[in-house]
């Protein structure tokens, strides 16, 4: 394992792996600006989006689970935000490869992930909160040490300031999720967790995209972004088939009318996208300020594999987002 920070909060370690291969000791961090989160989002039936959030901004917590229908842009969500229990920041795990618990508890709110080498399990109960309940239940399988994901450790311009990220694509989701009056089967999901701990600045912006789909029986996942930080010595930018990464270099968004176009420097991936539904979210309260165009849509093109192999990806639904940031 390579140390990610030195004594002094200083990030020591850049680039990408295919696995966590960066030891995160939290004790090093010399900021109380520490942000961290476990973000889920499920794919399914091809037109629901399901999302779980558990996390910190240093000063604050936030559970939130949202579902939404992109066919018709109904919404439904319970977001709670609290002031961050020290416990809750010590228990956040520092590596998600290896087994652990996170949880959650509130009067009316509990949240658990659960990770063993077999699977991930999350749940998200609500009773009565705002007036609304939930009841979330899920278990994520592919889940195995030989699978490829997107690390990568981010440097920003000031000292002290670093970005650790780790984005698991491809994982089949089973399960249901109820809230309010709206209840869903979930089988054969498609899901994804991006896992980030870091000391950002105060104001910040990313793009970011991710999706997958099967292909002749096998999953294809990818990973693009950029936009925040110094990745002169790596991009996060990847696609996943049958559970194995190919590295990409610098990609480039092209608006086409309504459309776009996202194809790399090298022509290993390119894809056409048409719009379906903007998960739009804005938030102003205090110092804190968020603002993101979350756009789903129809996503079709190809990849190429190192051994040169062309391979056609039918139409999929995932998205790419733009979120600009004071927190």
């Amino acid at each position: 394992m390579q140390p990610l920070l030195d004594a002094h909060g200083n990030l020591v370690a850049r680039g990408y792996s295919r696995h966590m291969n960066f030891d995160y000791d939290k004790k090093l961090v010399k900021s109380r600006r520490l942000k961290e989160w476990d973000f889920y989002q499920i794919h399914f039936d091809g037109r629901y989006v399901l999302q779980l959030t558990l996390g910190h901004v240093s000063y604050a917590t936030q559970a939130c689970a949202t579902i939404i229908d992109l066919a018709t842009g109904d919404k439904h969500q319970i977001c709670k935000i609290a002031p961050a229990k020290l416990s809750f920041k010590r228990n956040m795990p520092t590596n998600p490869e290896t087994a652990h618990i996170l949880q959650y508890f509130s009067r009316n709110l509990h949240v658990q992930f659960e990770l063993t080498d077999k699977f991930r399990r999350l749940s998200f109960t609500c009773n009565d909160l705002v007036g609304v309940r939930a009841e979330i239940n899920l278990m994520l399988t592919n889940v195995n040490k030989a699978k490829d994901k997107m690390v990568i450790a981010t440097p920003f311009d000031k000292p002290k300031q670093w970005y650790l990220n780790y984005k698991e694509n491809c994982f089949v989701v089973n399960g249901y999720a109820r809230i309010e009056d709206v209840c869903y089967q979930i089988n054969n999901g498609f899901g994804v967790l991006d896992w980030g701990r870091g000391v950002w600045p105060y104001k910040h912006s990313w793009v970011w995209g991710n999706g997958g789909t099967v292909v002749d029986g096998k999953r294809f996942g990818f990973n693009i972004g950029w936009g925040f930080g110094n990745t002169e010595y790596a991009t996060e930018n990847m696609f996943f088939v049958d559970n194995k990464a190919y590295k990409l270099g610098e990609v480039q968004e092209i608006v086409l009318g309504d459309n776009y176009r996202y194809v790399d420097e090298n022509n290993r991936f390119d894809f056409t996208v048409e719009p379906i539904y903007d998960n739009y979210t804005k938030l102003n309260m205090l110092w804190v300020h968020n603002k993101c165009h979350q756009i789903f849509g129809k996503w079709t093109g190809h990849v190429v594999l190192d051994d040169g192999t062309k391979l056609a990806i039918p139409p999929f639904t995932a998205f790419c987002e733009h979120a600009t940031n004071k927190w």
